[in-house]
């Protein structure tokens, strides 16, 4: 049997910015994902998880270093699909998430 000689796994950078009270917050962390082959993410598209978060949630194992989403002392929380939700829900941030994922999972030509 053959099979890719990278990882089931992927770690995924995510950075943006957000407007908190005119100010500008960064944030930058790493989602870990499952590494989907194309036939794979075209039975998701065309099936009936249909939307960005819908494919994040399935792909989504873990995060490192976030500090978006927190509990009532502030403190960031684990990983969890509680917590994932609650990123979800932050406008533009699904999107960018889905776009880094992309790019980290799709070969890049390099530079000799």
């Amino acid at each position: 049997m053959y099979k890719l000689s990278v990882a089931d796994t992927v770690r995924v950078p995510v950075k943006f910015t957000l407007n908190d009270a005119g100010k500008a917050a960064s944030f930058f962390f790493h989602l870990i994902c499952d590494r989907l082959d194309t036939e794979e993410i075209k039975s998701i598209q065309q099936g009936g998880e249909s939307t960005i978060s819908d494919f994040l949630r399935r792909v989504t194992r873990d995060w490192q270093g976030q500090t978006l989403v927190v509990d009532d002392e502030k403190k960031p929380v684990p990983f969890s699909p509680e917590a994932f939700e609650v990123m979800l829900t932050c406008a533009g941030v699904a999107v960018l998430t889905y776009q880094a994922y992309f790019k980290e999972c799709s070969a890049k030509e390099k530079n000799s």
